[in-house]
C-alpha cells in the first residue's frame, strides 16, 4: 500500500506561524497540532499552505498508530556506552518488525509509529535519520517528533539545528520520491505463524523483533488467514503459538515438512508423532523427521524468544542467508522484490552513530546492475558489484546510516 502522508507532531513551543517556513520544500504534509487556542493561527495558515492538519488525539480513518522505540543502538544509562545482549552484540532498537506486524494484521491501514525522542539535551541528526528510515524502510512512517532543544534551535535559526533538520527532511524526501517501494514483496526464507494476540502476543512479537536482530528474513503469517500458498518458497516455518494448530493448518504444516521444509515449534503443536532424527541432537530442540523434512520440537515448555530466534538461524543454516554484511557494524535489512523478480530493493540500515566507511553486502540472486539511493543525494549512485554463482557482492562507498540498494536482473 502506498504511503500518502509524511506526518509530524507539531512542537509545543512553535506558536509562531513563521515556523511553518521550515516545511517549505519538504515532504512533510500532515501536521498533528494540539487543539489549543495558541495554535489557532498556526493551524489556519498551515491549511492555507495546503498542509493537512489533524488533532493528535484523533487520527484520520485508515491510519493505525503503534507505540515505537527510538531506533538505534541502545545506550546505557548516562550514555557512556552501548547496551549489549548475552552474546555481547550491540542491542538494537528497531520498529521494523512492529510496522510489518501491524500491516499484516491490518492490511488496509497505513502504519504510523509514535516514538518521541529520548529525554536528552541533544539528539543527533544521525539518530533522527535512523529513526525515520527504520520505519519507512519497512513500509510505515515515523511521526516526526522533535526534542525541545532541536525545536528551540530551529525556531532560533541555529546552524547546528538546521543541519540536523536538513538530514531528517532529506530522509523524508527520499521515501516520498519512491512511493512504489512499499509495493514490493519482502523476500523470506522463514515464515512465522501465530495469531499474535492474547497469550501469544508477547512471544510472537518478541520473536519477530529478535529474528530481525539475528539477521533472519521472515514472512509474517496470521494463522487464521493463511492461504494455501502461504509457505511457498520458504525453507522453514515457526509455529510460535503454544496452543495446538487447527486441523487444516496442521495438515498444511505437515505437507510443508514432508516436501522438505523445516518446522520449529512447541512439543504440543498438534501434529502426529514422528521419528527422531538419527545422529542429530540439539540442546533445546528434539529433532524429528517427516518425509523429506524435519520438525524441531522445543524441549522447554516455557521457551525464551531470544534463544528461539538465534537457534532458528542455526537450524535453518546461515548458508541460506539472503543478505550478509561485512564491516557494517550493527545492521538490519529488508530484501524486497518485484513480482517478476527482475528488480529488487534491499533496504540496508546501519544503526551505529555513523554510517560505515567501506561495508560490503552479499545479496542472494543474480543481477546485472546495482545502484544505491541515499538521503540527501539527488540521484542514484552506481556501485561496484561482483557476480558470484548464486549471489552478488556489492562494495559500498562511505554512506549514511540508510541505503536503498536497487538491483536489476
Amino acid at each position: 500500500m502506498r504511503v500518502e502522508w509524511t506526518p509530524m507532531r507539531w512542537p509545543a513551543g512553535w506558536t509562531d506561524p513563521a515556523t511553518l517556513s521550515l516545511l517549505n520544500g519538504t515532504a512533510i504534509n500532515y501536521l498533528l497540532i494540539d487543539a489549543k487556542p495558541e495554535f489557532e493561527e498556526v493551524r489556519s495558515q498551515a491549511r492555507q499552505q495546503g498542509l493537512r492538519v489533524g488533532d493528535p488525539a484523533e487520527l484520520p480513518a485508515g491510519i493505525r498508530a503503534i507505540k515505537g522505540e527510538w531506533a538505534g543502538v541502545r545506550m546505557q544509562r548516562g550514555g557512556d556506552g552501548a547496551s549489549a545482549g548475552p552474546t555481547g552484540v550491540a542491542w538494537v532498537d528497531s520498529n521494523g518488525w512492529a510496522v510489518r506486524l501491524a500491516a499484516a494484521m491490518h492490511p488496509s491501514d497505513a502504519i504510523w509509529v509514535m516514538a518521541p525522542p529520548p529525554d536528552k539535551s541533544v539528539n543527533s541528526g544521525d539518530s533522527y535519520l535512523v529513526t525515520f528510515c527504520d520505519s519507512a524502510a519497512h513500509g510505515g512512517r515515523w511521526v516526526i517528533a522533535l526534542d525541545e532543544a532541536l525545536a528551540a534551535g530551529l525556531a532560533a535559526g541555529k546552524a547546528a539545528s538546521l543541519a540536523c533538520w536538513k538530514r531528517l527532511c532529506a530522509a523524508a524526501g527520499l521515501f516520498a520520491a519512491h512511493q512504489d517501494w512499499p509495493d514490493l514483496a519482502a523476500l523470506s526464507t522463514l515464515g512465522v505463524i501465530s495469531d499474535f494476540a492474547g497469550e501469544h502476543e508477547f512471544f510472537g512479537g518478541e520473536l519477530l523483533n529478535l529474528l530481525a536482530r539475528a539477521g533472519q528474513h521472515y514472512r509474517i503469517l496470521i494463522k487464521d488467514k493463511m492461504p494455501l500458498s502461504a509457505l511457498s518458497g520458504l525453507r522453514a516455518a515457526i509455529y510460535a503459538d503454544a496452543a495446538p494448530a487447527a486441523p487444516a493448518l496442521r495438515d498444511q504444516l505437515l505437507a510443508f515438512v514432508q516436501a522438505g521444509g523445516l518446522l520449529i515449534t512447541h512439543p504440543k503443536w498438534g501434529g502426529p508423532a514422528t521419528l527422531p532424527a538419527a545422529a542429530e541432537d540439539h540442546p533445546r530442540f528434539m529433532l524429528h523427521t517427516a518425509g523429506k523434512g524435519r520438525i524441531a520440537l522445543a524441549k522447554d515448555p516455557d521457551p525464551d524468544p531470544y534463544l528461539w530466534a538465534n537457534d532458528a538461524a542455526v537450524l535453518i543454516s546461515h548458508r541460506y542467508d539472503l543478505v550478509r554484511f561485512w564491516n557494517g557494524g550493527a545492521t538490519g535489512s529488508l530484501y524486497t522484490v518485484s513480482p517478476d523478480r527482475k528488480r529488487a530493493v534491499v533496504h540496508l540500515l546501519f544503526y551505529a552513530d555513523r554510517g560505515p566507511d567501506a561495508a560490503s553486502i552479499r545479496v542472494t540472486g543474480q543481477y546485472r546492475t546495482a545502484q544505491i539511493w541515499s538521503a540527501g543525494e539527488a540521484a542514484a549512485q552506481s556501485v561496484k558489484m561482483i557476480s558470484q554463482k548464486d549471489a552478488v557482492e556489492v562494495h559500498l562507498p562511505q554512506v549514511s546510516q540508510y541505503v536503498a540498494l536497487e538491483l536489476e536482473a
